[in-house]
């Protein structure tokens, strides 16, 4: 069992010291990491389960990159290679190797190395303590309680206008949970106006009402037929259309904001149209897959003009999904 948090103290000093103790060893792949993590980074992972120590590293993980993004280059490298969060250190089983890698990265000597790995600890629970303290201030969502078990989405872009079918199998994880809330971005370039859906809940549940609380985002409330009990499970399907004569951007990206176990995802071109390249787009930031690049691992399309890719535990704030040649 973990221990809960002090929820009055959200001190950049502690969360410090909380990250220096993880990046011992295998850092993030320690084996023994339930016992190593501290009660800020463990409240930092959210709703996840006590025990299922493969879904805290994930989720764990997840966190960590999207805060050290914010940080300047040579310390968002910094922090990223001493908790083994980068490729190239995920592997390195002790926290010398991966800062004598680092040193080597920014042409500095080792002493050097560990002193930009000290600063970028500093900066990163400076913005893990922000994060905790946004957090405890936020009332809870009457819509929460629950969490994707399977996610499955199909894009056609063979038609008159984009439209995708995605189907959810949730799970409640708290009693009477009777409304659920579904969010879909489309990022607009500068100046463009915002896009407005067409959204249809085609099975397992009841369109409430659809809100527009950015101009790239929508959200839609749901209603589903009956109240949730904790562990009871139930599908529904979603159908999203593109308005006539617009167009999106090449890619359909998944960036879980709670729990989620699995996630499928299928595209059909049109035959007559066929993108020069599709990539797969695999626990990136929302900066890595916005440019447009054929690097990466290439998916092939099919005959019927498809490509398919799956993400099993995908981490939240990461995307997942196909890119493809505009």
């Amino acid at each position: 069992m973990t221990a809960s948090p002090d929820h009055g103290d959200t001190g950049t000093a502690l969360i410090a010291a909380e990250i220096r103790a993880l990046r011992k060893g295998r850092g993030i792949a320690a084996s023994d990491l339930d016992s190593r993590l501290g009660p800020r980074l463990r409240e930092l992972t959210g709703d996840v389960p006590d025990g299922d120590t493969a879904q805290v590293r994930r989720a764990l993980a997840g966190e960590l990159i999207r805060h050290a993004e914010r940080l300047p280059g040579e310390l968002r490298t910094a922090i990223m290679a001493a908790l083994g969060l980068s490729a190239p250190t995920r592997a390195m089983p002790f926290f010398g190797d991966r800062v004598s890698w680092l040193a080597e990265q920014l042409c500095r000597d080792t002493r050097t190395a560990l002193r930009r790995v000290d600063d970028a600890e500093q900066l990163l629970a400076e913005e893990i303590a922000t994060e905790l303290r946004r957090r405890r201030g936020r009332p809870a969502l009457a819509a929460d309680g629950w969490y994707v078990a399977a996610f499955s989405a199909v894009l056609l872009l063979d038609g008159e206008t984009p439209e995708a079918l995605e189907r959810r199998r949730i799970v409640a994880t708290r009693p009477g949970v009777d409304e659920i809330t579904v969010s879909l971005d489309v990022p607009r370039d500068d100046g463009q106006q915002r896009m407005s859906l067409n959204a249809t809940v085609t099975a397992g549940g009841e369109l409430v009402r659809a809100d527009e609380p950015s101009r790239s985002r929508t959200q839609w409330l749901i209603r589903l037929p009956e109240p949730l009990q904790p562990g009871q499970a139930h599908e529904y399907e979603i159908r999203v259309r593109v308005p006539s004569g617009e167009r999106m951007r090449p890619y359909y990206v998944f960036t879980p904001e709670r729990r989620c176990d699995s996630f499928d995802l299928r595209v059909r071109f049109d035959r007559r149209r066929l993108p020069g390249w599709v990539r797969r787009v695999d626990g990136e930031p929302v900066r890595v897959f916005e440019e447009i690049r054929p690097a990466g691992e290439l998916v092939a399309i099919d005959g019927t003009g498809e490509a398919c890719a799956s993400f099993p535990g995908p981490v939240m704030h990461l995307g997942y999904g196909l890119q493809w040649e505009p």
